[in-house]
């Protein structure tokens, strides 16, 4: 394996959107102010897509 789970955690935000929201709060705290997000949709790409906007939108 060449990608540990612990790499994964430390570089990558899933889970539900106050997950997400925590985890991408951590990245800002240490100074990442400007991160690349990459959407990948799960089942139907259009509620995706809502539920990642709405996640990341500055209205939360």
């Amino acid at each position: 394996e060449l990608i540990s789970d612990n790499m994964l955690k430390s570089l990558t935000i899933a889970g539900t959107p106050d997950q997400c929201i925590s985890q991408l709060q951590k990245f800002h705290d240490t100074g990442i102010d400007l991160p690349t997000i990459q959407f990948n949709p799960i089942g139907d790409v259009i509620d995706s897509f809502k539920l990642f906007t709405n996640t990341f939108s500055e209205e939360r």
